[in-house]
């Protein structure tokens, strides 16, 4: 469809789903109420426009935008100086450790202490070299010790892969050889080098991977002859290290340099191999493989092979020695010695000559001196460079997560060793010229192998240390792989490098060598629509090749799957305005890829499903038919206006598209942004209601039929099915699209994890929120960041979480989620939280669940004391029967979950024992409080506490839940004036027993932790102002709602957002006879007949004395309400009936002629203003219609639904309904004597845990209290906050001091250990989550204006792919206030011309309501138009040239796409639009299997085309002509 607008002709359509700007919303014909939405009259030009609304997840952020991005800032200089400094330092050291290891070598020593008229000189001895070999050997071995103790770990815990042995003997043999290698070059070849010439030589270790690199190089690279001449050039230059230095020194030791260099080098042979390709050969192929296999067993390998290289370099310092003439076995002999109190010996010299060239020569005096040695020196050094070294892994490893790789890695390490060598011979320079110039900072026997020359420019000409600049040039050749970064947001540290750690020897290098190559394919706009376009034609093909998985198959596709049942108006406009975010942000991303050619790491394929819950009701029309309920319409009104709130303009949605269901219905919109919004109406008369239920209905729907019923091979949907995900939501959610997209970052860093959640945040007013806001973040800083790091998250809420489609797909997960409840036990586990079993399913199936605290999402929490009540009353018994469910078969989990620890059960352990005491220690609590504030006695405390807990468990047992809430809330308020107490108490506890008691330190230390906390999360601070209403609700919430929870365990239902159900005709008879029998009831053992009053219905029985007062006794129930009610009865059974003589009647009378339509017919902009039709003769005799519940159900002929079109399932589909409601779905027959056996099977569960807990805690109480009683008898002594009384005795003249010790009970003290180490792991845990938070975000951090190019330097297709996301969401806009300077007018009073606008506005055209079309509407605008308008697009460039060259870049993008697009349209032909991400193809009439001959007889009411559909490819949908009855309803 070509866009026809004069105004666009010069747009050319080359969409896959083309629109037009001049769409209309109805067809144009003769009648009245079928007008455009573009035909506006001018009294009614007053105009409402949307305002952006700052609340929820849209709440300004700004403040905090600019931290992250000054932490940015920060974070590239901090840590390019911690890379360099510490790697320079770390270098410095190392050469600074095998300047001692030389033999006889003798240094100026200082003479500032000796004597300044003479010179001197000192000799390193035997003993001070051995305390430097052991100081190398430290160097060396520690890096392999972190290797060794990761890999333990990682076997230990975490699944691990055997080698064979050929594997094992292989990998053994390149790390002896490495090892081998790192020890000539420490022991042997650097100790005859000074110091900068084996700085320059550390350049000079890449010889293999650069042959390596030559040689799998791609051959069918453009560019692969000019880059093989620069490998072989760099190969060369890097030999030229073996003859430089043995040819110039003449020292035959120096010889070992080629044979060092091969063998360090080869040490990082694995990451040069390249990616297992077919232009592979033949003996490339096979490295590939064994680096493949290698990898798989590193961590089973290098559990031997790190204690074998320590061993090995061991053995080579042992040879070093005897080489050198040294007794080997005095590197062990003389350990003790060397590492003790020893002199060393100062020799007096002579200087012979000085020249520049030759150095000095001098002799001996024979005068000497002895002074002590510092003999902690070389473990000192050895010390500073191990720190050094593993600081700069760490910094290192930093840089690559948060995606600053270029400039704080890769141009930090290249640094290394110019800075190095120039700060040696700066330093060098100062030493010779003054032996004293480090004096007190160096020991003065100690120094670098100084050079033999004085000015650099003679040592780089004579020594050919230029050379250097041809390895240090070779070395970025070869790493040349790290200043292309392709990695994603903290990716793991096994995917940054190719092995666990680093060499401490050659940090730099080490690091350099050791990135990985990131390999991923990009995936572009034209190999995503591979993905979404799966046909028959297409299914020979790849069934032929099983192995062929498209680049496609790795794109991220999130299918939205919402639930939901009876939410608000607010709720749903939130929940709305975050799908359609989402839908603007991704059509941003696909025009980006589909119209510039931008590749997007981030892109992601993207559908809404929503399920939504009991959507019928009975139609008022029929008790046989159903329509809608008031939930389902309220959203089909709120969309409209969600769109406008997002898009900042009044938008208006196509009508949704009504498809008959055999589960109930469907409708589908289409939003702005080309994506879908499927709203499954479910009929809990046909197939299962609850949120079990949907979500069993949405996981076999996109995993099973929509992903295992694709004709792909089954390697293509391991693939999809990876990267499918489902993100799960309620109806009240509130969320950005970064939320999702910092989710899919955790997904895509580890392929194991099954859910990840985020950072929930409760909305609304009231003290109950208040509570909650605090409750929530506690719950997410501490418990949710703890279970994160130290193992799996227990539950990822339903509210917004994503799930990996592939590991709920798994066995024992989807599969066992179906599960019928016939068990008590089930009812709790199963049903009352579902979200929190599907989490144990996963982890019990090995997957990780994690926590983002940077995801953020906002939710509706009850406001209300009973709706938060009965929210727990179903949270607690289901987190205790999960957790105790994980804890019984830990085993089980442990082996089969590499994130779940047995140090992690008991951690789970210890809060589960906690939970069940928790009631025990708050009561504990209110009667310790009590004695301290009041005076009395513990006894009394004690009673005075135990009657109204008493009184309100035997209330839970045998009251109404109403009862016992209105319970709770009065205890609850007495409890909190109580709380109040405690805090009086507390303090006079802490003013009597002093800081340092206990108590004291315990509670300071409580507080004090909650404050840091909060303080860690700026963002969230606030959350702090509520902990006052948290502290005074702590014995409601923790004891009464344990209690009302647990005593509540019989109840199954769902106790929030709980409305009353319509009632038909039948159920109202019903109730009708079981009012009359429970009158009679109640009449026949009414106490007043035997008095004679039965008889009457109304009335008192009263008495009196003399008239001094007068007593009513007795008052009759039922009074004149019940008549009233009766009445109400009675009237609304006369209506039900009228109605159903209206409907049961047989003879069609005559029709009356047609009444014209009125002009307030059923357009859609006006159907709020629908009229309503008084019965007539003539609509009481319409016969009944026939009706087939998949072709023309009553409830698509509803005109709150709007008038949209009327589609109809594929076979294939119906049948996969059909089977899956037969299976899994199909409603539970209410059997009275089963569900008479569950109710008391529940009452039995019931009363056993309630028995159960009630004991625990008392008997938890009984020996607390009898401890506390006599704790003068039992008791430890604290050891702090001891009162001193000094006493003076004037009799005896004795001073008498008396210490008075506080007291701890022993079970006191095993609670504050219990609570306190609880707490500290939490603690803990919450700071190392929140460094990993901080990586997260400042990943997602891009700083465009700092160390990049300017504007003017780069190129304009830089320009447009540094900003192509950012104009694309600019350009795509459907408020074009910045074009045309609409919106509204906020100039002063006096200024406004108010009718201008409204004048102006009667000849705007309505904005396309697509984002793709508009996208290119803007950019013909912009590219035609006046050049002001650009000046008001941001995203374009902030002057004038950097917009000029941005809009060239697009154009010149554009042009080339589109003649790329008619060349492939010339070869291949367009392939069918598929509405879903997955569909088949869809089928004709004659597909409906058996309904294309019937169709003809049924009429399909509440039918419209649409003329502005997206789809032009295809054959249109079936379509009906036939209008709305008028009579409906």
């Amino acid at each position: 469809m070509v866009a026809t607008a004069p105004s666009f002709k010069q747009v050319i359509d080359d969409s896959d789903e083309s629109d037009s700007e001049n769409t209309r919303y109805y067809e144009d014909i003769d009648e009245l109420d079928h007008r455009t939405a573009q035909d506006t009259k001018g009294w009614n030009l007053f105009r409402e426009i949307p305002v952006k609304k700052q609340s929820g997840s849209m709440a300004s952020t700004k403040w905090i935008d600019i931290s992250v991005k000054l932490l940015k800032l920060l974070a590239y200089i901090l840590v390019f100086v911690a890379t360099l400094g510490s790697a320079v330092i770390a270098k410095g050291t190392l050469l600074f450790i095998t300047s001692q290891l030389k033999k006889d070598r003798q240094i100026t020593h200082c003479n500032k202490l000796l004597a300044l008229d003479q010179q001197f000189v000192t000799v390193l001895t035997l003993e001070e070299r051995i305390t430097w070999l052991w100081a190398a050997a430290i160097v060396f071995c520690v890096p392999e010790l972190g290797t060794f103790v990761r890999s333990v770990r990682i076997c230990f815990f975490k699944t691990h892969h055997k080698p064979s042995v050929s594997q094992f003997v292989i990998a053994f043999t390149i790390e002896t050889l490495h090892t081998i290698g790192i020890a000539i070059l420490l022991l042997i070849i650097l100790p005859e080098l000074d110091v900068v010439n084996g700085a320059m030589l550390m350049n000079a270790m890449c010889i293999i991977p650069g042959i390596l690199n030559a040689f799998s190089r791609d051959r069918t690279d453009s560019r692969y002859s000019i880059k093989l001449i620069i490998d072989v050039l760099a190969i060369s230059a890097q030999a030229t290290a073996f003859v430089v230095w043995p040819m110039l020194d003449g020292k035959p030791v120096l010889w070992s340099i080629p044979v060092a260099c091969l063998l360090v080098s080869l040490g990082w042979w694995e990451n040069y191999v390249g990616s297992c390709h077919r232009n592979s050969s033949y003996v490339m192929y096979h490295l590939q493989l064994l680096r493949e296999n290698l990898k798989k067993t590193r961590y089973y390998t290098h559990r031997i092979l790190p204690l074998w290289k320590i061993t090995l370099f061991f053995i080579c310092v042992l040879i070093s020695l005897q080489v050198q003439g040294d007794n080997a076995f005095s590197f062990f002999e003389l350990t003790r010695d060397a590492f003790g109190e020893r002199l060393y010996v100062v020799n007096e010299v002579q200087v012979l000559l000085s020249d520049a060239n030759d150095g000095l020569d001098y002799t001996l005096t024979g005068k000497t001196l002895e002074l002590p040695v510092y003999w902690s020196t070389s473990l000192w050094v050895a010390a500073i460079q191990v720190t050094a070294a593993y600081f700069c892994f760490g910094a290192a490893k930093f840089a690559c997560k948060i995606l600053i790789q270029n400039f704080s890695f890769t141009f930090a390490l290249t640094l290394v060793g110019p800075v190095a060598i120039n700060l040696l011979i700066f330093l060098c320079g100062l030493r010779n010229a003054d032996p004293c110039a480090f004096y007190g900072t160096i020991p003065d026997y100690l120094f670098y192998e100084i050079p033999p020359v004085y000015f650099l420019r003679e040592y780089i000409g004579r020594q050919m240390a230029w050379v250097w600049l041809l390895w240090l040039m070779s070395q970025a050749w070869i790493v040349g792989h790290t200043w292309l970064p392709r990695c994603e947001r903290v990716a793991a540290t096994d995917k940054l490098f190719a092995k666990p750690l680093y060499n401490g020897v050659l940090i730099d290098q080490s690091l350099l060598l050791n990135r990985t190559k990131d390999d991923d394919a990009d995936i572009g706009f034209e190999n995503s629509k591979d993905a979404d376009n799966v046909s028959i034609a297409s299914s020979e093909k790849d069934m032929s090749d099983m192995t062929d998985i498209k680049p496609s198959d790795s794109i991220s596709r999130i299918y939205i799957c919402a639930t939901m049942w009876h939410e608000t108006k607010d709720e749903m406009v939130d929940f709305l305005k975050s799908i359609l975010r989402l839908d603007e942000d991704q059509s941003a991303r696909r025009v980006a890829q589909k119209y510039l050619g931008i590749i997007d790491p981030d892109y992601y394929e993207l559908e809404c499903n929503i399920f939504f819950d009991d959507g019928f009701e009975i139609s008022d029309h029929s008790a046989d038919d159903s329509q809608v309920n008031r939930f389902v319409k309220c959203l089909v009104d709120t969309i409209d206006e969600a769109a406008s709130e997002v898009h900042l303009t009044n938008v208006k949605l196509r009508p949704p598209v009504k498809i008959p269901t055999p589960y109930g219905g469907r409708l589908v919109w289409t939003m702005p942004g080309k994506n879908k919004i499927i709203c499954h109406l479910k009929d809990k008369s046909k197939v299962r209601h609850k949120k079990r239920w949907s979500q069993v209905m949405y996981m076999y729907y996109i995993l099973g039929h929509r992903l295992m019923d694709l004709p792909i091979s089954v390697n293509r949907k391991e693939v999809i099915a990876e990267n499918t995900y489902l993100l799960a939501l309620d109806g009240d959610i509130d969320f950005k699209p970064s939320a999702v997209t910092l989710l899919i970052d955790l997904m895509k860093k580890d392929k194991n994890l099954g859910a990840a959640c985020g950072r929930i945040h409760p909305v609304g007013s009231g003290f109950m929120t208040w509570y909650q806001k605090f409750e929530y973040a506690i719950g997410h800083w501490l418990q949710k960041a703890t279970e994160h790091m130290i193992g799996c998250v227990l539950c990822s809420p339903g509210c917004f979480s994503l799930f990996r489609g592939k590991a709920l797909m798994d066995d024992n997960v989807m599969k066992k989620y179906t599960l019928t409840s016939h068990e008590a036990r089930h009812y709790v586990q199963y049903d009352q939280g579902e979200d929190r079993w599907l989490c144990t399913l996963l982890l019990q199936r090995g997957y990780r669940v994690e926590y983002s605290a940077a995801s953020d999402a906002y939710t509706h929490c009850p406001e209300l004391f009973g709706e938060f009540y009965n929210q727990r009353r179903r949270w607690v018994p289901s987190t205790l029967a999960n957790i105790f469910d994980l804890l019984a078969e830990y085993k089980r989990t442990v082996k089969v979950n590499d994130n779940i620890s047995t140090l992690y059960i008991v951690y789970q352990t210890l809060l589960m024992i906690g939970t069940i005491l928790g009631p025990g220690t708050i009561f504990l609590m209110m009667v310790g409080a009590m004695n301290s504030v009041t005076g009395m006695s513990n006894m009394q405390a004690l009673i005075l506490n135990l009657i109204p807990i008493g009184i309100y468990v035997a209330v839970c047992l045998t009251c109404k839940s109403e009862i016992q809430l209105m319970f709770a809330n009065m205890i609850t308020c007495v409890y909190a004036m109580i709380m109040m107490l405690v805090i009086i108490g507390i303090a006079l506890q802490i003013v009597e027993d002093g800081w340092l008691a206990p108590s004291s330190i315990f509670t300071v230390a409580t507080f004090g932790l909650f404050f840091v906390t909060a303080a860690l999360h700026p963002q969230e601070i606030s959350c702090l102002m509520y902990i006052c209403i948290y502290y005074i609700t702590i014995p409601s919430m923790y004891l009464l709602l344990i209690v009302y929870s647990l005593c509540n365990l019989n109840n199954v239902s769902w106790g929030t957002r709980e409305i009353e159900q319509k009632k038909t005709p039948k159920m109202l008879e019903m109730e009708k006879k079981l009012a009359e029998e429970a009158k009679k009831k109640m009449d026949s053992q009414n106490i007043l007949k035997k008095f004679g009053l039965a008889d009457e219905t109304s009335g008192t029985l009263e008495f009196g004395i003399a008239g001094l007062f007068r007593c009513m006794c007795c008052t009759n129930p039922k009074d004149h309400k019940d008549d009233l009610h009766l009445l109400q009865i009675a009237n609304s059974i006369e209506k039900i009936e009228k109605k159903l003589l209206a409907l049961g009647a047989t003879e069609m009378s005559e029709s009356p002629p047609p009444r014209r339509r009125s002009s307030m017919g059923l357009r859609r902009d006006s159907l709020d203003m629908l009229q309503e039709y008084p019965d007539s003769e003539a609509s009481v005799d319409l016969p009944r219609e026939d009706r087939d519940d998949l072709i023309n159900p009553y409830w698509i002929e509803d005109p709150d639904l709007q008038k949209g079109e009327v589609d109809f399932l594929t076979t294939a589909e119906i049948r996969f309904w059909k089977d899956m409601i037969d299976v899994y779905l199909r409603p539970i027959e209410e059997n009275k004597e089963e569900k008479a056996r569950i109710e008391n099977d529940l009452k039995k569960l019931r009363d056993t845990t309630v028995f159960a807990f009630v004991m625990l805690n008392s008997l938890f109480i009984l020996v607390i209290f009898l401890l506390q009683l006599n704790q003068n008898l039992l008791h430890f002594r604290w050891p702090l906050g001891q009162k001193v009384f000094i006493e003076y005795d004037n009799e005896n003249n004795v001073i008498n001091i008396e210490q008075e010790y506080l007291t701890l009970e022993p079970i006191g003290s095993i609670f504050l250990i219990f609570f306190g180490t609880v707490l500290m792991i939490q603690f803990v845990g919450m700071l190392f989550h929140r460094l990993g938070t901080l990586t997260h975000l400042l990943s997602t951090v891009h700083l465009n204006w700092y160390f990049t190019k300017r504007a003017g330097e780069m190129s304009e297709d830089a320009l447009l792919e540094k900003h192509a996301i950012e104009i694309a969401k600019d350009l795509q806009k459907l408020n074009t206030d910045d074009l045309d300077r609409r919106g509204i007018d906020e100039s002063n009073l006096s200024r406004r011309k108010t009718l201008h606008n409204l004048e102006k506005s009667r000849h705007t055209k309505q904005s396309v309501i697509n984002l793709d079309a508009n996208f290119k509407r803007r950019l013909t605008i912009l590219q035609q138009g006046d050049p002001n308008v650009a000046t008001r697009i941001p995203s374009l460039g902030a002057n004038d040239a950097t917009r000029r060259a941005t809009l060239r870049a697009l154009k010149t993008r554009r042009d080339s796409l589109l003649a790329e697009k008619r060349r492939s349209q010339l070869q291949n032909a367009r392939d069918s639009a598929s509405g879903y991400l997955y569909d088949l193809p869809k089928g004709t009439m004659n597909d409906m299997g058996g309904r294309a001959s019937t169709t003809s007889t049924y009429i399909n009411k509440g039918y419209e085309p649409a003329f502005d559909s997206d789809d032009d490819e295809g054959p249109h949908p079936r379509r009906s002509t036939v209008r709305f009855r008028e009579n409906y309803g």
